[in-house]
């Protein structure tokens, strides 16, 4: 099971091979906070790369918030309760995040109504389950979502014991939670906007007003691409980083298309 992994790791760049190496370390604790990471040199001579190499790798643990520089000292880790990165590539990661973080209850799972959600869902009546929580990771609270499902699809998860009292703490996730109920989730699709922290943001996020904000939109989808879930998160961009890989065409053609509208942002 292992060989098509390394294999797929050997076929990438030489800076990519070196910073899945070091984010390994990392993870395993090979340094403490407060100690330099080795230098360009050491780490070109360990791994036989060149400086250009070792900088590049570290150019991408840089933006990925694991790490930080300082000229003339060298490289740090970034202090634990600031950083939490986790790579979104597949529906499965994002069911992965209920092994290191943690949910809080503010508003649990009941029958709702919200305009956005319901076109999202493509409802035709009035009603739908919503539900809002923050996500903590090792004490710190790093986002903000609220949930709209189904009629049908609220139904399968309204009796969860963690979706149905304020205050309550779980590792669990919506969509986990409905996995476990049988429900096929296929895919997502997402939208990214960024907006200014409201009083209610500020409160629950523990930022000043008028701070900036990442919100990302998900829709998640079924087996026959039905929507079964909308969901839409505010996160502290100190506390949270979204990186996206783009590769190129293997024939001619646009590499990435993108379309803009206006939009006009809601607190959820």
């Amino acid at each position: 099971m292992a060989q098509p992994q390394m294999t797929a790791r050997a076929a990438q760049p030489g800076y990519r091979r070196l910073a899945a190496a070091l984010r390994d370390e990392i993870r395993h604790q090979r340094w403490g906070e407060g100690e330099a990471l080795p230098t360009d040199g050491e780490l070109g001579r360990r791994f036989g790369v060149s400086r250009q190499t070792v900088r590049r790798a570290y150019l991408d643990l840089v933006n990925e918030g694991l790490v930080y520089r300082v000229p003339g000292r060298g490289t740090f880790l970034t202090p634990s309760h600031l950083r939490y990165h986790r790579a979104f590539e597949t529906v499965d990661d994002l069911l992965a995040l209920s092994q290191d973080t943690e949910m809080e209850i503010l508003q649990p799972l009941g029958g709702t109504f919200d305009l956005r959600a319901g076109a999202a869902l493509q409802l035709t009546g009035r009603l739908m389950y919503g539900m809002r929580f923050v996500r903590r990771h090792q004490g710190t609270v790093f986002c903000h979502t609220s949930v709209h499902l189904p009629p049908d699809i609220g139904l399968l998860i309204e009796d969860d014991e963690p979706f149905t009292e304020v205050g309550t703490r779980s590792t669990r996730t919506v969509i986990g939670s409905l996995a476990g109920r049988g429900l096929q989730i296929s895919g997502a699709e997402q939208s990214m906007t960024a907006h200014a922290a409201d009083e209610t943001d500020a409160e629950r996020l523990g930022c000043p007003v008028g701070h900036p904000l990442l919100r990302i939109e998900r829709l998640y989808v079924d087996a026959s691409g039905r929507p079964v879930e909308w969901a839409v998160s505010d996160f502290v961009p100190e506390h949270y980083t979204h990186r996206l890989h783009l590769g190129r065409q293997a024939r001619p053609g646009p590499a990435l298309t993108v379309a803009t509208s206006p939009t006009r942002g809601t607190s959820p």
